[in-house]
């Protein structure tokens, strides 16, 4: 079978984007502040403080956001070839995880879910959850793993849901 291979460290957002998720960090803290000064400090009180702590809060998740934009990841990979399933993704702390095709025994695969579920012939097995990636990359993940599977004669089994996956 053909390798796949995808560096999932150049996705990243435009610098446009990341200007605009910091300007509207800006803009919702200068808002919250512009409240809390206008009601405690110049004594208008029409606008009640209390409204200050949802901009604030906006101001926070999407600070969090930009900043996850923002910080560069380096060392993303996901590869797929004939000796084994290598891949290093994730939002925090990313960890290199490595599965020969000699020991997996069976994938599963769920129609409704970006996941796949590999079954070792040691009884045990791990998901790979694709929802974080890009959803054309996550499908054609999926299709390189069924196919290599199926190239590799092993069983391959379709569910709904990755939940109602009940062992045998």
């Amino acid at each position: 079978m053909e390798p796949l291979f995808y560096n999932l460290s150049e996705e990243e957002f435009s610098k446009s984007r990341k200007i605009l998720l910091w300007i509207f960090v800006f803009l919702f803290f200068a808002g919250g502040l512009g409240i809390l000064l206008a009601s405690t400090v110049f004594g208008i009180h029409k606008i009640k403080p209390s409204f200050s702590a949802a901009l604030f809060g906006i101001s926070f998740v999407v600070g969090v956001i930009s900043a996850f934009a923002t910080i560069k990841r380096k060392n993303l990979f996901f590869m797929i070839d004939d000796d084994k399933i290598e891949f290093r993704y994730g939002l925090i702390r990313p960890k290199k995880h490595t599965f020969l095709w000699e020991n997996i025994k069976e994938l599963v695969m769920p129609h409704k879910e970006k996941k796949v579920k590999l079954n070792f012939k040691d009884g045990k097995s791990f998901v790979i959850n694709l929802t974080w990636l890009q959803r054309k990359k996550s499908h054609l993940i999926r299709k390189h793993l069924f196919n290599t599977a199926k190239y590799k004669d092993m069983d391959v089994r379709k569910v709904q849901q990755l939940s109602q996956e009940v062992k045998k």
